[in-house]
């Protein structure tokens, strides 16, 4: 079923379903063909005998004036059976039994030869010259011979009445073998109840007598409307139960499928074509169930007559809904807007009137409404679907094969309960084709929906994949872009705070030398001071000079703790260019007094060179600091020691190569407590008494930043009296000479 098909798509159908539809639309053509001239009543040639002008062996396929001949069986197979059909005896108003047959045939009224099977309203009275009327009561009799070699083996026989309106009564050779309902003589007196029995009994040579009384006060139908099957007892229980089953069969598809389309809409509440379509399937099953073999009163005795009759009527009008509904859902560009309306309405009248009539009052107008309601809702769904099959809809050409086979089977139906053909009910045959074209486009259907699911799927998939690594990339990207602006962060709140810190701190250091320079130059001014004048505007202008210098070194300490100090880095070798310096300080401490002493590492191999990666600049700046604190505090006469170590790698502790400077003086010392300290902006050593405060407090402090951006480290080691030892180690590499 091409479920939600009703957009205007141009289907190819596959090469599977061209040859499927070929198939099918073969079959139709023939069932339109053979259907007039089918009779599933019919048996071979030899059937029975004329009773006044044949010889044995001669056969007739029907009974003439009430008799038939048996001198061979009709059939080869041990499961076919015969139809008794021909003429019968007819008694109208009469209710006669064995027993009246019996007697003189004075008494007998004078019997009618019927054409069995027919319903009696097709009978005309032979005295008044009128048909039969539907309401009333009647007998018939056939008188089958059967030959001595039929019944030499004494076998038992059956008979199979499939469809006698509306109740009646079988006598077989003088004994009573049951019937439908009860029989009566006015409406009162008749209880209806017809649904196929097997009668069995046991045959005798020759004469076999077979009578039936029937009585009709219920229905529309009347008499032996369908033939009486006779054969075997194997034959006929065979057959029997072969119809049964195939009625379950047929019926369990229909429930099956009917169920699995309402649970497709129960799970997809949008897909009402599928709930239509299920209802659909249901209907049909259930009008299956209630006709033919009747299986259902089978299965239920216990079920009333008059609403299985109403079970029968309704379940054709919920067929004839749906499927109106089913097509208009389905082709709503090909469909009438108020087809829908006009025929829902209609057959819902219908079923209000079989529900609330008695079946003697609605039955007489079936005629009408097959050809007034049914044949137009059939028409109409030929013209839906041969329109969509012409605009090549999506599955249209499947469904119009598949619902020309049901036509085909539903126009059978109509002409059946019309009397215009001897066929039987065979709808649930047409349905079932029609169920299987639409199984196959629902097949195709979910084949390419499962395609395109896998196709979207897959696509989603790459998606996902391209969207996780989009996702990382901008996680990334964003995570890059936190830590930066995490860093740009703490390094503001640096330099806040440093900022902060060092106004303080200027505030707090420039108070002193600029005090003494207002306080001189104030004196100055007012000649307070007259002789010592030169001597107080030396002191002013030492006081500016470690202003400037303090300046300087505070610009310069921020630049460094800030990151904004540029390095120029170079690869040098240590001895050469520590020897140099060495001995550009030597002269500065001879002029001081002070003794110097320079140790340099021998140059052992001759073959390898040693680098450091340096600032050449900023690491004299570095050793100049050192030593102008050595000079500072170290008297005259003291030593100032310039050392050089080198610790290949492998020789270090942590295994790698370096070169450690070290300025080692004999002045005053400094207590350990103080050797943190020192290194930190402003931190001072404590002074001795008498000492002259010469320095800022931040040379230290702008060595570390230089030692520390060439990924070494500066301490100190020093007691109070025993002087001071400052070192600095920088990294070292070894280059073979190239």
């Amino acid at each position: 079923m091409s479920i939600n098909s009703n957009n205007p798509v141009v289907e190819q159908p596959s090469n599977f379903e061209k040859r499927v539809l070929r198939a099918l639309l073969v079959l139709a053509v023939l069932a339109i063909f053979l259907l007039p001239a089918f009779n599933a009543n019919a048996f071979s040639d030899e059937a029975g005998i004329q009773a006044s002008s044949v010889e044995p062996g001669t056969a007739f396929n029907e009974a003439k004036r009430g008799e038939m001949f048996f001198f061979a069986w009709p059939y080869e197979g041990k499961r076919t059976a015969a139809a008794l059909d021909g003429e019968w005896e007819f008694y109208w108003n009469a209710l006669l039994g064995p027993d009246d047959f019996r007697s003189s045939a004075a008494t007998l009224p004078e019997p009618q030869m019927v054409s069995v099977p027919g319903p009696w309203t097709d009978y005309m009275l032979k005295d008044a010259g009128e048909p039969v009327p539907h309401e009333g009561y009647a007998t018939f009799r056939l008188r089958v011979y059967l030959d001595e070699t039929l019944t030499r083996d004494r076998q038992t026989l059956g008979i199979y009445p499939k469809s006698i309106a509306s109740s009646y009564r079988i006598w077989i050779n003088g004994s009573h073998k049951g019937g439908n309902g009860i029989v009566g003589n006015d409406r009162s007196g008749e209880e209806p109840g017809s649904f196929p029995k097997t009668i069995y009994f046991e045959p005798q040579v020759g004469w076999n007598e077979i009578i039936i009384q029937i009585s009709n006060f219920s229905q529309r139908n009347a008499g032996i409307w369908q033939s009486i099957e006779f054969g075997t007892a194997e034959a006929i229980s065979w057959i029997r139960v072969a119809r049964v089953a195939a009625q379950v069969f047929i019926v369990g598809i229909f429930f099956v499928m009917g169920l699995y389309y309402l649970f497709v809409y129960f799970n997809r509440r949008q897909e009402l074509s599928a709930l239509l379509f299920g209802l659909l399937c249901l209907s049909v099953g259930v009008r299956t169930i209630v006709l033919g073999e009747s299986t259902a009163l089978f299965l239920l005795p216990g079920l009333p007559w008059e609403w299985a009759v109403k079970t029968e009527y309704l379940s054709i009008s919920m067929t004839a809904l749906t499927l109106l509904l089913f097509v208009h859902r389905e082709y709503p560009q090909e469909s009438f807007s108020w087809a829908p309306r006009i025929g829902g309405a209609v057959l819902l009248g219908c079923m209000i009137l079989v529900l609330a009539l008695p079946a003697r009052v609605y039955t007489h107008y079936l005629t009408a409404f097959i050809w007034g309601v049914l044949l137009p809702v059939l028409l109409y769904a030929i013209y839906i679907y041969g329109l969509s099959a012409i605009r090549r809809r999506k599955g249209s050409l499947t469904n119009a094969v598949g619902f020309l086979f049901f036509t085909v089977f539903a126009l059978n139906d109509m002409l059946f309960y019309s009397g215009f053909l001897a066929t039987d009910d065979l709808l649930s045959i047409g349905l079932f084709a029609f169920l299987l074209t639409q199984a196959l486009n629902l097949s195709a259907r979910f084949s390419r929906a499962m395609l395109e699911t896998e196709r979207l799927t897959a696509e989603l998939q790459e998606t996902n994949r391209s969207l996780e690594r989009t996702v990382e990339e901008r996680t990334f990207s964003l995570r890059e872009s936190n830590d930066k602006l995490q860093k740009a962060y703490e390094r503001m709140a640096e330099m806040e705070q440093f900022r902060l810190r060092l106004l303080s701190n200027i505030s707090h250091e420039l108070k002193t030398p600029i005090t003494s320079i207002k306080g001189f130059a104030k004196a100055l001014r007012d000649a307070v001071i007259t002789s010592e004048a030169p001597k107080y505007a030396n002191r002013i202008y030492e006081r500016s000079l470690l202003l400037e210098r303090l300046i300087y070194d505070l610009i310069e300490l921020t630049k460094l703790e800030t990151k904004q100090a540029q390095f120029h880095m170079m690869e040098t070798s240590p001895i050469s260019y520590f020897k140099e310096l060495f001995v550009k300080y030597e002269w500065e401490l001879l002029e001081k007094g002070i003794h110097s002493q320079i140790v340099l590492p021998q140059e052992q191999n001759a073959d390898k060179r040693y680098i450091v990666l340096i600032d050449r600049i900023r690491i004299e700046q570095v050793l100049a600091n050192l030593v102008s604190n050595a000079i500072r505090h170290t008297p005259s006469g003291g030593t100032v020691s310039l050392i050089l170590r080198l610790e290949e790698p492998g020789e270090a502790a942590d295994g790698s190569g370096c070169a450690i400077v070290t300025v080692k003086d004999t002045g005053t010392g400094i207590d350990p407590q103080m050797h943190r300290v020192i290194f930190e902006r402003f931190g001072q050593a404590v002074q001795p008494p008498g000492a002259e405060h010469r320095g800022t407090g931040l040379g230290l402090a702008i060595c570390k930043e230089i030692v520390h951006y060439h990924e070494g480290k500066i301490w100190v080691e020093s007691e109070p009296g025993a002087g001071s030892e400052f070192s600095f180690y920088l990294p070292m590499d070894s280059k073979r000479k190239g």
